[in-house]
């Protein structure tokens, strides 16, 4: 998209009303928008400071090495003017500490989030948190920092040190933020990690009522496939399912279309049908599903053409 276009398109998302939309920031592809913890800091900063000064609701976030997630409630025009702001103080940061800048053309996509669909929502509210988790499957989404997903059903935040703006000074905090704005000064400060915690700003009760229970998250998190495909498939993310989670479509499909425990249990045709659905709805390429089914490659191949 050049840069006509994309302002085009962002002068046409300044026209769309209060709603839920899907900020997906994206991808900086030949470097990263976070290269260090002072950074990654710095843009949770950016975040407090753009959502207040912009008037934007922000239910659950994440700040990804090279491109960020945001479920929000506000007017198109507020969700232009964040991602700018976003945009401007982290490119600021990048060139200050000799990183190479975000290129000009690295735009946004605002997706209205359709309220009228039952699940929509859910899915996007659980898909963020996901995010961090898919990336790096050694920690637990509410074990990722850079993030809100520490607050959605939990009492994490008991344990977090803080304290209020208010107990700092205006030059500390002009200082600390890089910024004029004058947050509320019952907004908390962690001083460790040097960033106001988003337990200040974030709708975490709203987003809660939205996924429904902590089990209704876990479920989603770990068994949802086809959530989490069909969010990937709108925002155009790649989609990557791990032998695990492969192994879990694969018993669902099992139990709940045929009715048995295991693919052993079913046909040749059946077999090849689960076999087409597994690549084509889940984008799972053909020699992990011939491995996993015992499919010869060329049958595979001749079913799919």
């Amino acid at each position: 998209m050049n840069r006509v276009e994309r302002f085009k398109k962002w002068a046409e998302y300044r026209t769309w009303p209060m709603g839920y939309y899907h900020i997906v920031v994206e991808s900086f592809e030949k470097g990263q928008m976070f290269n260090n913890d002072l950074q990654f800091a710095a843009g949770m900063n950016t975040v407090a400071l753009a959502q207040f000064v912009y008037e934007v609701v922000i239910l659950v976030f994440d700040l990804m090495v090279n491109h960020a997630h945001f479920l929000v409630r506000c007017t198109g025009a507020a969700a232009v003017d964040f991602f700018i702001s976003f945009k401007k103080r982290v490119n600021s940061e990048l060139v200050a500490d000799g990183y190479p800048p975000l290129p000009d053309d690295l735009g946004f996509k605002l997706l209205p989030i359709d309220v009228n669909d039952p699940y929509h929502l859910k899915d996007v509210a659980v898909y963020i948190p996901r995010n961090p988790y898919k990336a790096n499957s050694r920690i637990t989404p509410s074990g990722y920092v850079w993030s809100s997903n520490y607050l959605i059903f939990s009492d994490i935040i008991k344990l977090i040190q803080k304290k209020p703006l208010k107990e700092f000074s205006a030059s500390k905090l002009r200082k600390t933020l890089k910024s004029k704005t004058v947050l509320p000064g019952d907004y908390l400060f962690n001083e460790n990690l040097g960033i106001i915690l988003p337990e200040s700003y974030v709708a975490t009760d709203e987003v809660e009522i939205i996924i429904g229970s902590s089990w209704n998250y876990c479920d989603r998190i770990v068994r949802n496939m086809d959530a989490y495909v069909r969010i990937a498939e709108k925002i155009s993310d790649r989609i990557f399912i791990n032998d695990n989670e492969l192994g879990t479509i694969i018993y669902s499909i099992c139990k709940n279309k045929y009715g048995v425990k295991s693919y052993l249990e079913l046909g040749l045709s059946d077999r090849c049908s689960l076999a087409v659905r597994l690549a084509k709805d889940y984008h799972i390429e053909p020699k992990r599903i011939c491995r996993k089914l015992s499919i010869e490659r060329s049958v595979l191949e001749d079913l799919l053409r």
